[in-house]
């Protein structure tokens, strides 16, 4: 059973002004966990072949890093790879689904077995497993520290939960919402239009 709840914020990540660093992603002070940080390049290289790569350190958290075909200037869910510790999660996720619960994106990680969900655009996002759950709400922006998520951890919360929910916060998971999925095929919108009445 999912207990004690505590917070914290993720802020827009602020690029040092200096030559090359052209990063974009969130940083935070996660509670006892400390500073955080999700990284990614904010301009496109074609060296890259199409795919764009998050990167989440910090002291106490496992180098996690996520992969996938860039899309909107993050890295989505296509042909994505997740790792922490150097080592692989599994993902799996049905982008065609239209039902809510069928859209659901699975993670399998040493032992562990997460569903991570966003209901629609503009809603929380959710990542799960028993007896525990982080929720990221939709950045808003709150002069002069810029953009600002914040988040609530409850239950068992530990670094690895953290650092898997922060780092999709740098991931397009578009897909995983009924527009999105609507989106993804021709088949499946028709479907969405003729369910909507649109």
């Amino acid at each position: 059973m999912v207990g004690d709840s505590w917070e914290f914020e993720l802020v827009e990540y602020q690029n040092s002004g200096k030559p090359g660093d052209d990063k974009s992603g969130v940083t935070g002070d996660i509670g006892t966990f400390g500073p955080v940080a999700v990284e990614r390049s904010a301009v496109y290289n074609p060296l890259n072949k199409g795919m764009e790569t998050a990167w989440l350190s910090g002291p106490a958290f496992p180098k996690t890093v996520f992969r996938g075909k860039r899309r909107s200037g993050q890295p989505s869910l296509h042909k994505a790879e997740l790792t922490l510790a150097g080592k692989p999660a599994e993902l799996s996720f049905n982008s065609r689904a239209l039902r809510k619960e069928a859209r659901r994106l699975h993670i399998a990680y040493e032992g562990r077995t997460y569903v991570y969900s966003v209901e629609r655009p503009g809603k929380p996002r959710v990542l799960e497993r028993e007896g525990a759950k982080v929720e990221i709400e939709i950045s808003r922006h709150m002069p002069p520290t810029g953009y600002v998520s914040p988040g609530t951890a409850t239950g068992s919360v530990d670094a690895v939960d953290l650092a898997i929910a922060i780092v999709l916060e740098e991931v397009d998971t578009d897909v995983l919402t009924l527009v999105g999925a609507a989106m993804s095929s021709p088949f499946a919108l028709m479907h969405y239009l003729s369910d909507t009445g649109d």
